[in-house]
């Protein structure tokens, strides 16, 4: 998920400078890397990038295609006259590896493509971007949209896009590099005056910027098993098909924020008000032994994405796309609790919001922030924590939400 946010912002820089985005080298994506295939991965694994409908929007390249048409010597990014580098970049340019000493390093490649275009210095720990039509034409902002920059960025660095932001051939996003990590969301970091853009770029992510069919499918095998099984408990369906079932994300695994880690026992003592009797809860997790949800499950009837491994013929699928789908089951529940600091429970809480749910039925299992979604607050600073309704709520109006209805 974390690099699910990165790919956001970048989508919407190329959609709203009318760029050609390309894509990354595949690489050993974290955590995305399991089963005897090909290690390798990019976006186009888990999002439909090529598709008629997207290309309209943002055409995409991948990098081999980028320098096959300008890394020529006659190409507006001539690969280098060294043998040694140009054949490690031209290796690295279909993947790479993360190793300097690599016949195919992503280093070198990233190094490459840094020096041959201009490289954005604003960071998401203390800055945001803003488009204005005015700023952009060298005309002098005006007094609303200043106000409505100022409002949005707080105290942080405002960078406003210009035309001399387009004049160079190549825009290079050293997202790999710490301190220029885009670890944000977009809707926290770029901000487009003009309400009628900014909520059309929100509806680009939303409807675009997807997972996958073959995803969306096996997830949608189970959210109905679980339904037809609530059902006959009694739970019924919502009428955008969502509810019959509730569901927890618990994130443990290598998580490096351990006070929100919590045992069992806790979870279920911080959450029990908000389940039912009789109620199924599925549990997305990384959690691999069973036996650390007994707690849990002397109380409710609880499910797992293995439970359904036959059923939904996930055996048959990239065992990457499991987490992808647990994400999904879990959104369409009726009540959900989430892990806090996890952009996992975060992306789950803006599909709900997607699907028309209300974050008043959605929790977190850490006490102090345990109803943070409940208030829509303003956030001019950096957060990546949860999501918030300013991402999904209005977006397909011209004008701005009311934050009183969410």
């Amino acid at each position: 998920n974390n690099v699910r946010m990165s790919m956001e912002i970048i989508f919407i820089f190329a959609l709203a400078t009318g760029r050609t985005l390309v894509l990354p080298p595949d690489i050993k994506l974290y955590l995305l890397s399991k089963g005897n295939g090909n290690k390798f991965k990019g976006f186009a694994d888990f999002f439909p990038l090529h598709t008629d409908g997207f290309k309209k929007r943002v055409p995409v390249i991948t990098m081999d295609e980028f320098l096959q048409r300008e890394g020529g010597a006659s190409g507006r990014v001539p690969l280098p006259k060294n043998e040694t580098l140009k054949s490690i970049i031209s290796k690295a340019a279909t993947h790479c590896e993360n190793r300097e000493k690599s016949e195919r390093s992503c280093m070198v490649i990233y190094k490459f493509m840094e020096e041959s275009g201009a490289f954005p210095t604003f960071r998401a720990q203390d800055g945001c971007v803003v488009f204005d039509n005015d700023a952009y034409n060298g005309i002098a902002v005006s007094r609303k949209s200043q106000a409505s920059a100022e409002y949005f960025c707080g105290e942080r660095n405002i960078t406003y896009i210009d035309k001399q932001f387009q004049e160079p051939v190549l825009i290079h996003f050293h997202a790999n590099d710490k301190k220029y990590r885009l670890l944000t969301h977009y809707y926290s970091m770029i901000h487009f005056t003009d309400p009628v853009v900014d909520n059309y770029m929100k509806r680009f992510v939303r409807d675009f910027l997807h997972y996958h069919d073959k995803i969306y499918c096996a997830a949608g095998k189970i959210v109905k098993a679980l339904q037809v099984e609530g059902k006959k408990r009694g739970f019924t369906v919502d009428d955008e098909g969502g509810g019959g079932y509730s569901a927890m994300h618990i994130r443990r695994g290598d998580f490096q924020f351990k006070k929100v880690k919590l045992p069992a026992k806790i979870w279920l003592n911080n959450t029990k008000e908000m389940w039912k009797p009789k109620e199924i809860i599925y549990i997305a997790t990384d959690e691999r032994n069973k036996t650390w949800f007994n707690p849990i499950a002397r109380h409710y009837d609880v499910r797992f994405l293995d439970d359904y491994w036959d059923f939904a013929s996930l055996g048959e699928l990239d065992p990457n796309y499991m987490g992808m789908i647990d994400t999904i089951v879990a959104s369409r529940a009726r009540a959900f609790a989430g892990t806090w600091f996890s952009t996992f429970s975060g992306y789950i809480n803006r599909m709900r919001g997607y699907h028309g749910m209300s974050m008043k039925d959605s929790w977190y299992s850490f006490l102090p922030r345990k109803t943070a979604v409940h208030e829509w607050n303003h956030i001019d600073h950096y957060a990546y924590a949860y999501e918030w309704p300013t991402g999904w709520v209005g977006i397909d109006a011209d004008v701005a939400p009311n934050r009183d209805v969410f």
